[in-house]
């Protein structure tokens, strides 16, 4: 019973998020890891971290245009 429900909702996740974007998993230095919890606590997660980091790069990028 549990086997066959677990089963269930495995599909559904996957139904649900079918298409979604997704940033592949990628293995991380020592010093990149310490450097994304350091700005994850600045920002309240590390994704928070990643995502702000970008706009301020295409921000940069697109005042040396």
């Amino acid at each position: 019973m549990n086997r066959e429900r677990q089963r269930k909702n495995e599909q559904a996740y996957r139904a649900r998020n079918a298409g979604r974007p997704r940033f592949p998993g990628a293995y991380l230095t020592e010093d990149e890891s310490a450097l994304l919890k350091e700005m994850g606590a600045i920002c309240g997660t590390q994704r928070e971290a990643i995502f702000a980091g970008l706009k301020l790069l295409k921000e940069k990028l697109k005042k040396e245009e």
